[in-house]
């Protein structure tokens, strides 16, 4: 339809041109033969027979250029208009989208030239769609990867976008929540101040603060400006980090260092405490100096074994994989752990007693740890069961491995210490572990050991009444059985 008001538009302009024209020339051709008759201006047709036929003549020599001047006037407007005809398809598939097309050019004038063009800048519309999706593709594969939280608002505050980490996050999806203001996602006063401290001051910034109210989860935010090109802020970009387990795992390393300190400062401060008061003058009594003796061989021993259990823990906790699963049976392996236990129960007055059926598979597990496992739990009940009490051993099928119980009629533990029986040097009572000779350390080591060969280990327990540990290990499968690494086999907390 705009080309065919342009061709028409065309051909009326120019015939109104060419009319205007021919109507001044007739005018002016008139009245130079009436000039050259010597008769004054009359009106058409009324100068006599011969200056009428002159001016029929000019008349029809009109008509005829005007006829003439229509017909050309129509087929040069076809000839500029077709060309732009041909082109309006194409252009209108390139507005719709479609970049792939291209115009031919079939001539060297200003057509031609306005092709090359819509060429050209096809060309550089193709390309720059092309990079702009390879960019959207790697920021996705970006925001994908991250492990953090991404959340964006634009000036105001409202959520421009979420990545799948923070859609997982908040359980909103990131179309759901976009145009939505920050608090209306994260119901939290102390992020939306942080987001509009960004916005106002231009400066990043950074927070720690629960997210959750129910939850005891620690997240740490790092917010930036997002700056326009002319250094603009058009937005605030945060990264959300659950540093829970960091903040826990840096609070253990710091019991722990203390618990070592203190572990180690107090055998040494005994030998050292024993041997200057030898040195005085407590050598020179044989009684006594032996007794002294013999307090420094046992705090000697003890700090030996501290050291022990302190590097066979860093084994199993810093290099897992060295920890290759071995082939165990359980009852010959029991077997010389009593043995070695037995003198210690008899002593205490305390019953060993053992349920485990015959038949039971091989355990996917070397005989050293496991020897070592049952000898820290069994030890450990036969030193908090008074004597007259009695620990069992049991075990038995649990799905696709065995399920070995040590159960005892000892003290029992508190149920708040339960959750933490399992952590280095943890003790429910702490001076009698002792004076027990534990070092806090043995359970920690059976929880690591039983781990490490795809395990599982717990306790429940009433205060007074007794304690049930128990783990669960998996049993050998043919062909996949491989030596292990030794550890220490020493008795435990």
């Amino acid at each position: 339809m705009a080309l065919r008001s342009l061709r028409w538009k065309i051909a009326l302009n120019f015939l109104t041109l060419l009319f205007l024209t021919l109507v001044a020339a007739y005018l002016y051709l008139r009245q130079a033969i009436l000039d050259a008759l010597g008769l004054p201006w009359l009106p058409p047709f009324r100068a006599g027979v011969l200056v009428a036929g002159l001016e029929g003549q000019l008349l029809l020599t009109m008509l005829v250029i005007l006829v003439v001047m229509i017909a050309g006037t129509f087929i040069l407007s076809r000839g500029i208009i077709m060309p732009l005809t041909a082109l309006l398809p194409l252009t209108q598939k390139i507005a719709g989208g479609d970049l792939e097309q291209r115009i031919e050019i079939q001539s060297n004038d200003e057509i031609g030239l306005l092709s090359h063009h819509l060429n050209v800048m096809v060309e550089t519309l193709r390309n720059n769609f092309r990079e702009m999706a390879e960019e959207r593709n790697k920021m996705q594969a970006i925001l994908a990867s991250m492990s953090d939280a991404l959340l964006t608002v634009d000036q105001v505050g409202r959520v421009m976008l979420l990545n799948p980490a923070a859609e997982a996050m908040f359980g909103k999806k990131g179309t759901e929540v976009e145009h939505k203001y920050l608090l209306e996602v994260i119901r939290n006063h102390e992020v939306d101040k942080l987001v509009k401290e960004i916005l106002s001051s231009g400066m990043p910034l950074e927070i720690e603060t629960r997210l959750f109210p129910t939850t005891n989860q620690l997240f740490k935010i790092y917010g930036a400006p997002i700056l326009s090109a002319q250094k603009r802020v058009v937005g605030a970009a945060l990264t959300i980090r659950d540093i829970t387990n960091i903040r826990r795992l840096e609070q253990m390393r710091t019991e722990f260092v203390a618990n070592v300190s203190h572990e180690l400062r107090t055998p040494l401060t005994s030998i050292r405490g024993f041997v200057e008061t030898l040195l005085e003058g407590a050598l020179e009594d044989p009684e006594v100096s032996r007794r002294f003796l013999g307090i420094i061989n046992k705090e000697a021993q003890r700090l030996q074994q501290l050291i022990e259990d302190l590097l066979a823990l860093s084994r199993l906790e810093n290099q897992p994989q060295r920890v290759r699963p071995g082939r165990a049976k359980l009852i010959p392996t029991l077997e010389g752990v009593l043995a070695t236990v037995n003198p210690l129960a008899r002593e205490k007055g305390v019953n060993l007693e053992v349920e485990i059926p015959e038949g039971l598979p091989s355990l996917a597990i070397g005989e050293n740890y496991l020897s070592q496992v049952l000898l820290n739990l069994i030890d450990n009940s036969i030193k908090y069961t008074p004597a007259g009490g009695r620990v069992t051993v049991r075990a038995g099928l649990e799905n696709d491995g065995i399920q070995v119980e040590v159960e005892d009629t000892g003290i029992g533990i508190p149920a708040e210490s339960l959750p933490r029986v399992f952590e280095r040097f943890y003790r429910v009572d702490k001076a009698r572990s002792r004076e027990m000779g534990g070092t806090g350390l043995g359970l920690a080591i059976v929880k690591h050991i039983v781990e490490a060969h795809d395990g599982n280990v717990g306790v429940t327990s009433q205060p007074g009444q007794g304690s049930r540990f128990f783990f669960t290990l998996p049993v050998v499968t043919e062909g996949k059985v491989q030596a292990e690494s030794p550890i220490p086999e020493k008795p435990q907390n």
